[in-house]
C-alpha cells in the first residue's frame, strides 16, 4: 500500500496542471454544492423558527380544540409536576408553559386587535428574546400597571413607545371581562411581520391576572433536542408522558401547508443539484478520458516490466482519491467560509422581492444554515463521484496490452 501511494503522489505531481484542474472541478462542484444547499436549508430553517420556534413550539400540549382557534376558555390546569418530568427528560431541551387571548389595545385615536402572549421569562431562551428586543428592556421598574411588550409594527400603528400607556380590553376566562392598562416597557422584532402586527407580549403571571386563567396554561411548548424529529417524539412523549384533558402535536402536524411548501421547494433545490453534479461528472469523466489515453503508453511499458494489473489500478484509484480529497478541502473552506460570512451578516431582499417575501410572513432575509451535515454529506457525493469516473482510467490499465503496437 505505501508502494502504491509513493507512486500516486508522484503521478499526480507529474502532471500539476492535470491535477489541478481535476482538482479545481471537485472543488467547484463541493462550493456550489454547500453554498446552495445552506442557503436552501437555511431559509428554511428560519422559516420553521419563526413561525414555530418561539411562538407555537416544536411540539404543543394543549386542549384537542386548542389549535387554531386558541381559545383562552380552552386552557388546561396547570400540573407542575408533569412539567418537572419533562424537564428532566434528556430528549428534551426546553418546556415553556404560555397563555394566550386576544385583545383591543388602545392608544388615544388608535387602536387595534392584538393576540397577548403570556410568557414566563425566567423559564423561556432568554437570548431569544433578548435577540428580538428592539428598544427597553424586560425589567422594567413598575409596581401598579401590567407592562407589554408589542410587535414593532404594533407598536408603530398605535403610535406609541416606551413608557406609554395604552388600554386593553377583550374576553377574559370562562367569560369573565379582560382590561386593564398597560405600559409598553418594549418593542419587539420577532421576524415575522403578521406577529409583529398583533403580538402583545405578557410576563405570564400578569397574563394570568389579566385574563382570570389563574392556575391555568393555554399550552405547552416543547422543544426537543433533535428538532427534525419533533413528529415522532411528539408520538412517543404522548404515550409516556400522558397529561389529563390534553393532546399533543408536532408543527408538521398544525401546519401541514409550511411543511408542503418546504418539501416541494426543496424537491427543486434537490434537481439543481442533481443537474450541477451530472455536469461536473461529465467534466470529470472527459478528464479522466484524457488521463487514460495520455498514460496508456506508460501502463503498457509498467505492465511489460512485470508490474502487475491490479496494483496499476490500486495507484490510478488512490491519485484519484487523493486529488478528489484535495479539491474536496478547499470545496469545504470556501463554502463554509461563505455560509459562516453570510450567517453573520445575511443578505436582505430589496424591492418587490422583500415585499412578497413579507406577504407570505416572514422577515426578508436569507440566512444560510450552518448544519455540518450539509457539507458531509455533498463531500460523500462528490468523492463518490470522483471514485466512480475513475473506473476509466482502470479499465484502460486491464485493457492495455504488455506490448505497445
Amino acid at each position: 500500500m505505501s508502494l502504491s501511494l509513493t507512486m500516486a503522489w508522484r503521478n499526480i505531481g507529474r502532471n500539476r496542471r492535470r491535477s489541478a484542474i481535476t482538482g479545481s472541478a471537485v472543488a467547484f462542484a463541493l462550493f456550489f454544492a454547500i453554498s446552495l444547499r445552506s442557503f436552501q436549508l437555511g431559509i428554511y430553517e428560519h422559516m420553521v423558527d419563526t413561525l414555530v420556534g418561539g411562538i407555537s413550539g416544536y411540539i404543543q400540549v394543549s386542549d384537542s380544540a386548542y389549535w387554531p382557534a386558541q381559545n383562552i376558555d380552552l386552557a388546561i390546569p396547570e400540573n407542575p409536576q408533569w412539567k418537572k418530568t419533562l424537564e428532566n427528560d434528556n430528549r428534551i431541551k426546553s418546556v415553556r408553559p404560555r397563555l394566550t387571548g386576544f385583545a383591543l389595545l388602545s392608544s388615544e385615536k388608535e387602536s387595534s386587535v392584538a393576540q397577548w402572549i403570556g410568557v414566563d421569562f425566567e423559564q423561556e431562551d432568554t437570548a431569544f428574546w433578548k435577540n428580538r428586543l428592539r428598544s427597553g428592556n424586560f425589567n422594567p421598574n413598575l409596581k401598579k400597571n401590567i407592562p407589554v411588550w408589542l410587535g414593532k409594527r404594533l407598536a408603530e400603528g398605535l403610535n406609541v413607545d416606551v413608557g406609554d400607556t395604552i388600554v386593553g380590553l377583550g374576553q377574559g376566562y370562562q367569560g369573565g371581562m379582560a382590561n386593564d392598562l398597560l405600559i409598553v416597557a418594549g418593542t419587539l422584532a420577532l421576524g415575522n411581520p403578521e406577529l409583529e402586527k398583533r403580538a402583545a407580549v405578557l410576563r405570564f403571571n400578569d397574563a394570568q391576572e389579566f385574563s382570570g386563567a389563574y392556575g391555568m396554561w393555554g399550552s405547552v411548548l416543547i422543544t426537543p433536542y433533535q428538532k427534525e424529529k419533533s413528529l415522532s417524539l411528539s408520538s412517543q412523549l404522548s404515550s409516556e408522558l400522558k397529561l389529563e384533558g390534553a393532546s399533543w402535536s408536532s408543527w408538521e402536524e398544525r401546519m401541514p401547508e409550511l411543511k408542503q411548501i418546504i418539501q416541494a421547494d426543496s424537491a427543486g433545490g434537490v434537481v439543481v443539484l442533481f443537474i450541477l453534479y451530472t455536469v461536473i461528472s461529465f467534466g470529470l469523466l472527459g478528464t479522466m478520458i484524457m488521463l487514460a489515453s495520455e498514460r496508456r503508453r506508460e501502463f503498457t511499458m509498467q505492465i511489460a516490466l512485470g508490474v502487475k494489473r491490479s496494483v496499476l489500478a490500486k495507484v490510478v484509484l488512490i491519485e484519484a482519491l487523493l486529488v478528489g480529497a484535495f479539491g474536496s478541502v478547499f470545496g469545504i473552506i470556501l463554502g463554509r467560509s461563505l455560509a459562516y460570512y453570510l450567517h453573520l451578516n445575511p443578505p436582505r431582499l430589496l424591492g418587490d422581492a422583500a415585499l412578497a417575501m413579507e406577504n407570505m410572513g416572514w422577515e426578508p432575509v436569507l440566512p444560510p444554515s450552518l448544519d455540518w451535515s450539509i457539507t458531509f454529506t455533498h463531500t460523500a457525493i462528490v468523492i463518490c463521484i470522483v471514485l466512480l469516473v475513475s473506473l476509466w482510467p482502470v479499465l484502460t490499465v486491464y485493457k492495455s496490452s504488455a506490448i505497445n503496437r
